[in-house]
């Protein structure tokens, strides 16, 4: 299955537990819980840029696969990655604010589904391919 494609956020799973167990301030949470982010993603090699867009803010990320590669959530939060892909699924582990976890987003023909671990909880934010 193809990973670039462009995706509409359609829910989010403990979005809001895993952001706050971040120690992202409440108000921040509930913006970035609310948006409906546009995600782009396109392939060139080993390099995937991911456009982000919420409304009438745009990001965008360069994840190298299989390398550290440092990323901004539409919230304004930094953090790093380090993905690897194999078949449809990018999968490996991010650190953001001096915390760590496992990371994957698993791509269909319908969508994609991202997941990231921090201790006990496990967010997921579920796309539909557009």
């Amino acid at each position: 299955m193809a990973v670039a494609g462009t995706y509409l956020l359609s829910s989010n799973v403990q979005y809001s537990e895993w952001l706050s167990s971040l120690g992202i301030p409440a108000d921040s949470v509930a913006k970035m819980v609310a948006a409906k982010p546009k995600v782009e993603i396109t392939q060139s090699g080993n390099d995937l840029v991911v456009k982000t867009t919420v409304g009438e803010k745009n990001f965008t990320n360069t994840i190298t696969v299989g390398k550290e590669s440092k990323a901004t959530l539409p919230g304004g939060v930094e953090y790093t990655m380090n993905l690897t892909l194999t078949g449809s699924t990018l999968k490996g582990t991010w650190s953001m604010g001096g915390k760590s976890g496992d990371a994957s987003v698993k791509f269909t023909a319908s969508g994609a589904t991202q997941s990231m671990t921090l201790g006990d909880i496990t967010a997921k934010r579920v796309y539909t391919r557009q």
